[in-house]
């Protein structure tokens, strides 16, 4: 009888990181699931919500113990972090040395990489990336504005130097309250909700007419575990890695334009502001609201997610409209107590 797959996850104690988890554990409880967590508070907590996974303590610059890791696991699931290079190196080093034949990366980035602002901010763009016919301009992007894109490189090196089969998993904006024992925000709604109780009133970056896709939480989880399901399977089964390995997960395109007036909309109906006036703000005033805005608001990131309807994969989760409604409940009930400092693509 062949041992249980052990699939080692980083960013247990986030938004992704915690429901997906969450989902891997309802649909496969016989695989083995190592976490990483920074602290023993989060251990704690991890253990108490599941007791039946291992947890070790650790952060993205434990080099030694990210390598011990890689060496022990059948896959990686990087969700921590778009934007840690040493973390991810040492993952694909310890995975090269598992025996008979090395361990699989599954690597999170982020649609932001895209953001095309070519037409102006508040306007929308032609260019839509499929992540099949494009993947070649989508992996030779610059790094110079486009964020995630040196984490990507260094994966893609990664593969090649240590001939670890690695995929990238690039997600746009994601919605919904998570499930996870830890964090339950996602980043771009929650800040714009944050900003505009902050303005006192709706805004959106000049016309709002720029588009990005959504994608429901469960909607990500379910992508990243169609992936390690691939891994496990006999030569990665029908999954594409390494060069050819970059998967967009997508549920279709909206305006933030049409995202403000709803936010602004539901606010309203929770008495949380005064009227529905939704103001058209200069890129100046937005970042004065919150440094991010032209990237989180501002700009497009349209992308096609080809290769994962390819292997069967379809979103099945609500659409962004109808879980706007929570989001923002949970924003008005701890406006002041969250930070704004979360780090873009975690």
């Amino acid at each position: 009888m062949s041992p249980a797959p052990r699939v080692f996850v980083t960013g247990v104690t986030g938004y992704l990181g915690g429901h997906t988890v969450m989902r891997i554990i309802e649909k496969h409880p016989e695989w083995i699931i190592v976490a990483l967590v920074r602290n023993v508070n989060q251990r704690n907590t991890i253990l108490a919500r599941w007791p039946k996974i291992e947890v070790v303590l650790g952060d993205l610059d434990s080099k030694e113990l990210l390598i011990e890791e890689g060496k022990k696991a059948d896959v990686v699931v990087q969700i921590a972090s778009s934007d840690h290079i040493p973390g991810v190196l040492a993952l694909i080093e310890g995975l090269s040395q598992k025996k008979p034949a090395p361990g699989r990366l599954i690597h999170v980035s982020g649609t932001g990489m895209l953001n095309d602002v070519s037409n102006g901010f508040g306007q929308p763009s032609e260019k839509v990336y499929h992540d099949i016919a494009d993947v070649v301009e989508i992996t030779s992007l610059p790094i110079e504005n486009h964020v995630h894109r040196d984490v990507d490189i260094a994966v893609l090196e990664g593969n090649k130097k240590y001939s670890v089969p690695t995929a990238i998993l690039s997600p746009p904006m994601i919605h919904g309250v998570g499930k996870g024992p830890i964090k339950t925000r996602s980043i771009q709604i929650p800040f714009l909700i944050d900003a505009i109780l902050k303005h006192g009133k709706g805004f959106q970056v000049l016309e709002g007419q720029n588009m990005w896709n959504s994608l429901h939480i469960d909607d990500a989880a379910s992508a990243f575990i169609l992936l390690v399901e691939e891994a496990l399977k006999p030569n990665g089964g029908n999954a594409q890695w390494g060069s050819d390995g970059y998967y967009f997960a997508e549920a279709g395109e909206f305006k933030w334009g049409d995202v403000s007036k709803a936010i602004t909309n539901s606010l309203l109906a929770q008495g949380a502001i005064k009227n529905e006036d939704v103001d058209k703000l200069t890129v100046e005033q937005a970042s004065a609201l919150h440094p991010w805005a032209p990237l989180l608001w501002g700009g497009n990131c349209r992308a096609r997610a080809d290769r994962l309807h390819a292997l069967g994969w379809k979103a099945a989760g609500p659409d962004m409209f109808e879980t706007l409604p929570s989001m923002v409940a949970e924003e008005v009930k701890n406006f002041g107590a969250q930070s704004n400092t979360t780090t873009f693509g975690k």
